[in-house]
């Protein structure tokens, strides 16, 4: 072993101790592990709370500002709104009026025919028990009648739930204005595609449109929903009120409907007012309604059985006669119910050859080769 002479460790510093290196183990600062990935799964399983994504953010935040925006129109007596043809700003005031002084005009665009305690679900029961939260938009027609301009469903769901007054908020609204403030308000409750095409086919008949086209282009609507909304028009309402709301009508059943009819007009008209007369038994009854996919396959069956032809024919008794050198019989009858003519031959005790010979010549009589 080599011995260092004390000069070896001559300037230099004093070396640590263990208790120096402990406590300096002790100071450092120990990195956070690195926490392990979780699937959504085992989050929901363990308990811990789902991390929304931005877009369920943005719609939340969205959800809250239009509640908060109803909650306002609640509370406030009065409020403005920008006319969206005009730019005029309207003052509404909030009143208390009749619900029989209120008349919903054909711009509002929603069949009040087709409003009834069954399309109406979805709202009647919480203002049969809580009475109107959030007031429609009216504006003064006169004589103490106002005109709807949103709010046609909570005005039906009042009169059903014997609520004597509406709450709505007045303003002067600019004619040029109301059909498409209408227009804007109904988004929170769209209207179903066959009131859509009632209101456009309307709007061609009365010149704002040259045809269906030149609507489908000035309201943006895709070229291939035009030849729907043209057959949607062509159905009568009859079709609208056979099903539970008239938002249940898909897109595509005025196309439907057409085929049907081409097969047997009558049978589907039958088998539709026989819809809604059961439709009017389940809303007496409190009985759940068909949905839309059962309500045309009971359409599609109406017109694919022919009905029975009825034969204005008599009835000929059965007549036995006597053919070919052989004699045989031959039993000749027609049926009264489908005018059938039917010839019998008694082959008891006769040989195939004469057998075969009366079928010749009853096919020869009736030149059938």
């Amino acid at each position: 072993m080599v011995s260092k002479s004390r000069k070896t460790l001559e300037g230099l510093g004093a070396l640590p101790t263990s208790s120096d290196i402990a406590s300096k183990k002790a100071n450092e600062s120990v990195p956070a592990p690195i926490s392990e990935y979780k699937s959504p799964a085992m989050r929901a399983a363990t308990g811990e709370k789902r991390i929304e994504s931005k877009y369920e953010q943005l719609t939340n935040a969205l959800e809250e500002a239009n509640a908060a925006r109803l909650k306002a129109e609640s509370q406030r007596s009065t409020m403005t709104i920008k006319m969206p043809v005009t730019g005029q700003v309207v003052e509404f005031r909030q009143q208390e009026i009749p619900v029989d002084n209120i008349v919903v005009p054909q711009i509002n665009g929603r069949r009040q025919s087709l409003l009834d305690a069954l399309s109406l679900s979805d709202i009647l029961p919480s203002i049969k028990k809580e009475g109107q939260q959030r007031p429609g938009y009216v504006y003064p027609i006169g004589d103490g009648t106002f005109g709807s301009l949103d709010g046609s469903r909570r005005l039906a769901s009042c009169k059903l739930a014997g609520i004597p007054n509406y709450i709505a908020l007045v303003g002067e609204v600019p004619e040029a204005d109301r059909a498409k403030f209408s227009e804007n308000e109904n988004k929170n409750s769209a209207l179903s595609y066959w009131e859509q095409s009632q209101n456009f086919g309307h709007l061609i008949e009365v010149g704002a449109y040259k045809n269906w086209h030149q609507l489908c282009v000035a309201h943006d609507i895709p070229t291939a929903d035009e030849s729907r909304f043209k057959a949607l028009y062509e159905i009568p309402e009859l079709y609208a009120s056979i099903f539970t709301t008239p938002t249940d009508m898909q897109k595509s059943f005025g196309e439907e409907i057409g085929k049907l009819k081409r097969k047997n007009e009558s049978q589907l008209v039958e088998a539709a007012e026989n819809l809604r007369k059961l439709r009017a038994e389940a809303l007496e009854s409190g009985e759940p309604w068909k949905d839309a996919a059962d309500i045309l396959k009971i359409l599609k069956s109406s017109v694919r059985s022919k009905p029975a032809v009825e034969i204005d024919v008599k009835a000929r008794k059965p007549k036995t006669y006597e053919i070919g050198p052989s004699k045989v019989p031959v039993k000749h009858s027609r049926s009264k119910t489908t005018g059938a003519i039917k010839f019998e031959i008694n082959a008891n005790g006769l040989s195939d050859e004469d057998v075969a010979a009366v079928e010749q010549a009853i096919l020869k009589a009736l030149k059938v080769s």
